[in-house]
């Protein structure tokens, strides 16, 4: 969450000219079925609907254009409320949202805990997201991560069921792509053994949101690399180290040496450095605020720009501890060798 206290020269500045607070919207990033997709969501996990009605209120004052949802946050109706009361026309805001991966006794949401039901309940998971933001479509749903079996043989394969529960819950997702429901599909913390239980779909998975943050390297777990070689658009959470059950952003990232000393020569905050750096990789980014002015920064990422040299040492950086928070899928592979030390 970028509302995370941290040094910021041009915050005074915002804060006493509010009419400085809108900024141009992002640049996009096309899809492999052509859909333009912005290069910035403003996100809504851990709220509460009124507080998720509160961000995206903000969000899309200052500009943003796209917005970060999902079924399991369980604050959809605040969101689709914001979007309502905020005047802008619908076909201006692009909509992504997600369904909860399958056979998940955890899941929040309580609708995807069935291993048996995987079809199904995805399909009731998707109307449910129309229903809850009040619009006829979405511009973007992905499953949320992979099925259950996947935490537990650390892979999708067929001999635990992953795959065949990957490959229904897909059939869903097709199935409200080709109603016009949704004009783009994916997924997220899918790892390449999930992208292989998919090899045969109708339609392949445009979108894989994956952790991805300064300190993991240009490709972690070459996710990236592999997703760019099947057409598959990567798109960045946990922005600023934040681990998926936490709210706390990476201290490496927001008072570290190199961030730092990158932020003060280009007059900007550690959360733009972090965020800029992730654009720099032609990655779409989600990020968080409660704040209008963190919310106008975080969006104010295209004018102005890092030097070669700025890019190659972010490029290389190593965050002093490797921990859990520096993978890029919670949900597969080889999670077991990131512990925290």
């Amino acid at each position: 969450d970028s509302s995370v206290a941290h040094p910021h020269p041009t915050r005074a500045m915002y804060l006493a000219f509010p009419l400085l607070l809108a900024v141009p919207p992002a640049p996009t990033i096309k899809l492999r079925n052509g859909v333009e997709m912005p290069m910035a969501a403003a996100g809504v996990y851990q709220y509460n609907s009124s507080e998720a009605y509160a961000s995206v209120s903000a969000a899309l004052k200052v500009g943003f254009r796209l917005l970060d949802n999902a079924l399991d946050y369980l604050n959809q109706d605040g969101v689709g409320k914001a979007i309502k009361d905020s005047g802008i026309p619908r076909s201006e805001i692009f909509i992504e949202t997600k369904i909860p991966g399958c056979g998940n006794p955890l899941d929040p949401a309580k609708a995807s805990s069935n291993w048996f039901t995987c079809y199904q309940d995805s399909v009731t998971n998707l109307q449910a997201n129309l229903d809850q933001l009040g619009v006829d479509y979405v511009d973007l749903v992905i499953i949320h991560f992979p099925p259950m079996p996947s935490f537990i043989t650390r892979s999708c394969n067929d001999w635990s069921g992953g795959c065949q529960m990957a490959r229904a819950q897909w059939q869903a997702m097709e199935e409200f792509y080709h109603a016009g429901k949704a004009r783009s599909i994916g997924v997220s913390n899918y790892c390449q053994s999930c992208f292989e239980c998919l090899d045969n779909a109708t339609v392949f998975p445009m979108v894989n949101q994956l952790m991805y943050h300064v300190g993991m390297g240009v490709d972690p777990r070459g996710l990236m690399s592999y997703g760019a070689g099947r057409g598959v658009v990567t798109q960045a959470y946990s922005a600023l180290g934040n681990t998926p059950w936490g709210g706390h952003a990476s201290k490496d990232i927001l008072e570290g040496n190199l961030t730092t000393a990158v932020a003060k020569a280009h007059n900007v905050s550690t959360v733009q450095i972090a965020l800029k750096w992730i654009t720099k990789q032609q990655v779409p980014l989600v990020t968080k605020s409660s704040s209008e002015a963190h919310l106008a920064e975080d969006l104010d990422l295209w004018s102005w720009d890092i030097t070669d040299d700025e890019l190659q040492a972010l490029n290389n950086h190593k965050p002093p501890k490797f921990s859990i928070n520096n993978i890029p899928s919670y949900a597969c592979d080889r999670m077991a060798e990131a512990v925290v030390v």
